[in-house]
């Protein structure tokens, strides 16, 4: 599948800053911020380039200053060789090299793919064997705000054609939040992220309120740090199935809460790339565990190398770039519900034409 010409020197690796803007402040129990601060890559061989994104998240102990000094590290031990093929062995590199940074492996990794797919004339998801595989339709996210804007995102999300709605809780008035988007938005599909907001008897408590509207599952109800017999207590006292995202990175997180809970969420951004998130995928299934694929506030790099995976998880919440003002990139685009991936070689993904 490669040339001799593309044979004949390293991977070029080149990196810079990417600020991203949200169409609305977006809020979450961390906090809110209308600007989030991620990485583009670019990996060159021969004519074909390759693009990744890292979006780090301070709450798994990176930066944009972390991203560039570890890409930096990269660069300088020039261990991405002369074959995009090689994904394995230079994630394994990469690991050797540097401890944690997941979201700079995950963007390397998406570029090794993305170039890759590029050589080899074929979109991510055929190089992955996932070819005509059904896929679930993606949700759209409402984060904190005050109930007026509630209600306003609420409206404009429902005008935009979204057929399901995540809803971000931490708050003292998270009841009310769901009691203005289901006057709204009457029997949409709901699901609720806590990202780690409160305690035990909380979740238990707001689980059967929660069961009361219908909402599917709730997300890191606790702590990313509560142990499993924390998550145990919750999900045995639960009046609805729990998920954990920031307590599972990795395939050994998995099964460290292999019975604690009802489902886990994969981000490329915190397993470290495509490779370990098929991993924690794989061993989710194992201990029959259901999964959501999501996202941080991503370009459509990001995004649409996740939706390649799509057709191997259970829900989606992937709309990391739905909620920017302006994403600088073409990619995976929304129809009726779902987030279909273009029928191009490697990720898909082009600038966005100014």
């Amino acid at each position: 599948m490669k040339s001799a010409s593309t044979r004949t020197s390293a991977i070029e690796l080149a990196y810079e800053p990417l600020t991203l803007t949200t169409t609305h402040p977006f809020g979450i129990s961390y906090g809110t911020s209308s600007d989030t601060n991620n990485v583009l890559v670019r990996l060159t061989l021969g004519e074909h380039v390759g693009l990744g994104e890292a979006a780090p998240a301070s709450y798994h102990g990176e930066s944009q200053a972390t991203v560039l000094a570890v890409l930096g590290e990269i660069k300088k031990a020039s261990i991405l060789g002369d074959d995009p093929f090689a994904v394995a062995s230079i994630m394994t590199a990469m690991d050797r090299l540097v401890a944690g940074h997941n979201s700079a492996k995950a963007a390397v990794e998406m570029a090794l793919q993305d170039l890759a797919g590029k050589i080899a004339g074929q979109p991510l998801y055929k190089l992955l064997g996932l070819s005509g595989s059904p896929q679930p339709m993606t949700d759209f996210t409402i984060g904190i705000d005050s109930l007026e804007m509630v209600e306003m995102k609420t409206r404009e999300a429902l005008d935009q054609g979204f057929k399901m709605l995540k809803v971000k809780q931490g708050t003292t008035y998270d009841r009310e939040i769901i009691e203005t988007i289901r006057k709204v938005a009457g029997d949409i599909p709901l699901r609720v992220d806590a990202n780690g907001a409160w305690t035990p008897k909380q979740a238990i408590a707001m689980s059967r309120f929660l069961a009361k509207h219908d909402v599917e599952f709730i997300e890191q109800p606790l702590p990313k740090f509560a142990s499993a017999d924390d998550f145990r207590y919750v999900r045995q006292h639960s009046a609805v199935p729990i998920f954990a995202d920031e307590s599972v990175c990795r395939a050994n997180d998995v099964a460290r809460l292999a019975g604690a809970v009802d489902g886990v969420v994969v981000k490329l951004a915190k397993t470290g790339g495509i490779s370990e998130a098929l991993k924690v995928i794989h061993v989710a299934r194992a201990y029959q565990l259901k999964i959501m694929f999501g996202c941080m506030i991503e370009s459509s790099i990001g995004v649409t190398a996740a939706a390649h995976l799509s057709s191997l998880v259970d829900y989606l919440d992937l709309d990391g770039a739905m909620l920017l003002k302006n994403d600088p990139f073409d990619g995976a685009y929304y129809d009726s519900g779902y987030l279909r991936v273009k029928d191009e070689p490697g990720l898909g993904v082009k600038a966005r034409q100014k």
